[in-house]
């Protein structure tokens, strides 16, 4: 059995007695000998949301500080803009004490990212006129984020600019993660989509489009804040096609992909057929990140996991580790995890010497 969660962040112990880890970790405040050129970002999702217990979060922090976290990671909802100001505030204060950075993902803005919770986005909802057509002549239906503005019109561009400049405005943010895009391979016959792609049947002049949205709103991001960092993630098991496509988006200082930290041929619970880290897709990111002048990046799912993949994950992590991306982000205490205590000692065992 896995010990209390409080009890495991205020002593930052590293393993539990039922994994045999010993509780060995440095403090982020001595980093005596870490790369600095290195990045291990925790995705802290929704610790802002509503309640949020100040010491708790300080407990947190310091537990990633422990292991040798650089960055946080915070999910922006749109309303998060209006509705979650001091609590952000609160988690971005208590980072920087510790000497890390803090990185936004904007989370299911316009129905084209994924990031946290799984919502419908309030600015597609409010503008049906910006609305993504398919084939058939209706409106897509994605089961996390409803339905999806298209990047063709003006009114979604300004809306992620906008909002861009404001969470700049409001807090301390170093960097922008555009987690999980929702529409690569998804055709769009909505009447600006019509003005803009000449073969709306083309697959991949529509990746090209997106990939070009996402260029647009990184050069707006270096010319007014050119300290930002800019990142992008995707499906461990998209095609190489796309991933050149991603490859090839300009100003994006990091570009990788997400999933299990083991092989497809080794079992485990998946969030989607093929969406591993190993055997292949997270060299062939990391391949095409370096062969266009930009940086690596993996995110290890270690959410959504059930107990008897703890060992496997045990098992594979040092691989993942071992293909050495100058980022790496793990879930601190994800969502829908039998064992979390468990899970987060091994994370802590294989990641405390990434740095």
């Amino acid at each position: 059995m896995g010990i209390s969660r409080r009890d495991f962040v205020q002593k930052a112990a590293v393993g539990s007695a039922a994994l045999g880890i010993a509780p060995q970790v440095a403090s982020c405040a001595s980093p005596g000998g870490r790369n600095s050129e290195k990045t291990l970002n925790a995705y802290y999702f929704r610790a802002h949301m509503y309640t949020l217990v100040p010491r708790q979060v300080k407990e947190d922090l310091k537990w990633m500080a422990d292991i040798g976290t650089n960055v946080v990671s915070v999910a922006i909802l749109e309303q998060d803009l209006r509705a979650a100001v001091e609590n952000v505030e609160i988690i971005v204060n208590e980072a920087n004490k510790l000497g890390m950075e803090v990185f936004a993902v904007p989370s299911r803005w316009a129905g084209l990212l994924a990031g946290a919770p799984k919502v419908p986005s309030v600015f597609t909802v409010q503008n049906p006129d910006t609305w993504m057509i398919n084939e058939k002549g209706t409106f897509y239906k994605d089961r996390n984020v409803g339905t999806h503005s298209s990047i063709h019109y003006e009114q979604t561009f300004d809306f992620f600019t906008k909002a861009v400049n404001k969470i700049f405005k409001l807090w301390n943010i170093k960097g922008i993660i555009w987690d999980e895009p929702k529409i690569y391979d998804k055709k769009d016959f909505s009447e600006g989509a019509r003005e803009n792609i000449a073969n709306l049947e083309d697959v991949s002049a529509h990746n090209e489009a997106f990939s070009g949205f996402f260029t647009r709103i990184n050069a707006h991001i270096k010319r007014n804040y050119p300290d930002k960092v800019t990142n992008l993630f995707a499906y461990a098991n998209w095609r190489k096609e796309v991933i050149d496509s991603m490859a090839g988006i300009k100003d994006l200082d990091y570009l990788g992909c997400d999933g299990r930290p083991w092989p497809v041929d080794a079992g485990g619970q998946v969030e989607q057929n093929g969406k591993n880290l190993l055997g292949g897709p997270g060299k062939m990111f990391l391949e095409a990140a370096h062969n266009k002048g930009k940086k690596g990046l993996l995110l290890i799912e270690n959410h959504n996991m059930p107990a008897e993949n703890n060992a496997l994950m045990d098992k594979y992590l040092p691989e993942v580790v071992a293909l050495q991306p100058e980022q790496l982000i793990y879930y601190y205490y994800p969502r829908n995890v039998d064992k979390p205590d468990d899970n987060m000692a091994i994370i802590a065992k294989h990641l405390k010497d990434f740095r």
